[in-house]
Formats: C-alpha cells, structure tokens, sequence
C-alpha cells in the first residue's frame, strides 16, 4: 500500500499481517511530487512475484492526486501476478470519472456520502465476478447463500436507511448534473490552488494534471513556528487550530518536512471562500 493510504486502512493492514505473519511493505511517496513516476517507480521497486494483496488509493485523502490506476494496475499485473488488487476509492464516486463495466482491479470500493453527496452509511463494493465465491461478508446472516449481494446486504440489523435515500441522490444528480459536478469541482480546487500559490510565493504538491477534486498547497512561512525545515504533526495542529479559530475548516498537512493545506472543491464553493484562506494565513 501506499506511505500516504487512509490511516485507519494501514492499521487494518498491520493488523491482518501480524495475525497472520504476512509482511508488509508501504510504497513511500515524497513531496512535492514533480510527476507519476516516482509514485510508478516506488510501486514497481515493492511489487514481488509473490505479492498477494495490493491496495491502491484512487485519491490519497491524507495527500491528494490522482493515481495513474491504469498504469499502477498493470504494474501489478506483470511483476505480481497472483496478487489480489483492491482499489480505495473513497474519493472516486464523484470525484473521477468511473468505469466499472470495464473493472481494472479485483475489487473496488468508494463511498457515498463525499462527492456524491449521500448519506453516510452508504457505500459501494465492486468485486470481479471470478472472485464472487469465495469473498464473503465479516458477518454471516440470513441473505448469505443466495448470491454475493444479497450476503452484504442483509447482515443482520443493519439499517438500510442510507441506502434507501440514495434514489433521491441520484434523481438530484440527474437534474445537476454529476459529469458537470465533477468538471467545476476540479477547476475549483485547480483555480483555488494557483490563487493561493501566487499570494504565498509557495507551490502546490502535486502537478496540475494529478489534481482532483482537492489539492494540496505549501504553506508559507509562518513566524511563529520559526525558521527551518522539519516541520512536523505538531506544527501543521497548530496551524489547523489557529485557522479554525477563524472559522477556517482546512486540514493542515506535515508531508517530507512541509506544511501543505488540503483545499477541497465542490459545486457549492466559489473563488472568495479561499481568498478568506487566503488572507488568515498571512495573518498568521
């Protein structure tokens, strides 16, 4: 997996391999990212002939760019033959454009309740049909034994209420426009990003091309937490913390020694929100 993946996936994963005495190995991704090929090189140097699970992040939520999944698929593909590929897609479903007629991984998972705007408890699992028999839901209930969907969705009391109200998600998006969505909510996050790039004297993490629907963007100086590299965990808290004070709701990122802020977009942000960004950091 990767060094930025989801942190509650990395502890899932140490976890699993401690019980059953796999060994783990986390692709480090370095910042700024100047391009893919680092991110394709590191993947490349980790993938092993005998590699038996890979799990890839359509969108890092911690760093955030887009993933060649293309390329990375077929990465392993040649060098890990046998390996099973699950993508986290927790910020596909509205954020990229989607395909799973044509699924480049054994499984895909993503979430409805970011860019698609549904409730939370709402999920989407995607598994390649060759793998349909032998994947089974942690929790065995009435609907297992009738077909692959029908073991994970009845699960004993799960409350189907989030699910129920994802027609309504979708009627709205067929009035909005969810390609439109998309589209708007990566010229934002591109357009917000160069702003604040060009009133900071910063750069952003990440090329342009690699940007979705968020972005990440250097900080700039801030006198009060010194001069010097090295800036840690404890420095971006007390940058998020002096923001939020302000009514600024902005992670605040420690990445290869730097303090990124993640600006995310969608269709109901407009340019002046992250000029007020803009100007609390420079009062900072």
């Amino acid at each position: 997996t990767l060094s930025v993946a989801y942190g509650s996936t990395k502890k899932l994963l140490r976890q699993v391999s401690s019980e059953c005495g796999a060994q783990l190995d986390e692709v480090v991704v370095e910042f700024p990212l100047p391009d893919e090929g680092p991110v394709l090189d590191a993947l490349s140097n980790a993938l092993r002939p005998e590699t038996k699970l890979v799990v890839l992040d359509a969108v890092p939520s911690n760093a955030p760019f887009v993933l060649p999944l293309e390329e990375a698929v077929a990465l392993c593909r040649k060098q890990s033959p046998d390996a099973f590929v699950i993508i986290d897609g927790a910020h596909a479903l509205g954020g990229l454009p989607l395909n799973l007629r044509r699924p480049l991984a054994d499984a895909f998972v993503t979430n409805c309740h970011k860019w698609f705007c549904g409730p939370k408890g709402s999920a989407l699992l995607h598994i390649r049909e060759e793998h349909q028999s032998w994947l089974h839901p942690l929790s065995i209930s009435h609907g297992f034994g009738s077909d692959t969907a029908s073991g994970f969705y009845w699960t004993g009391l799960s409350d189907f209420t989030s699910w129920l109200a994802l027609d309504s998600v979708l009627e709205f998006w067929d009035v909005a426009g969810f390609d439109s969505q998309r589209i708007y909510s990566q010229y934002m996050a591109i357009n917000a990003a160069e702003m604040l790039t060009d009133a900071w004297g910063t750069d952003v993490g990440v090329p342009l091309h690699l940007i979705g629907p968020m972005a990440l963007v250097e900080l700039p100086a801030i006198p009060a937490l010194g001069s010097g590299s090295g800036m840690s965990y404890e420095q971006a808290e007390i940058v998020q913390n002096a923001l939020y004070r302000r009514k600024i709701e902005v992670p605040v990122k420690a990445l290869s020694g730097r303090l990124y802020v993640r600006i995310s977009a969608h269709i109901y942000n407009h340019i002046e929100e992250y000029e007020v960004l803009r100007d609390a950091v420079l009062e900072l």
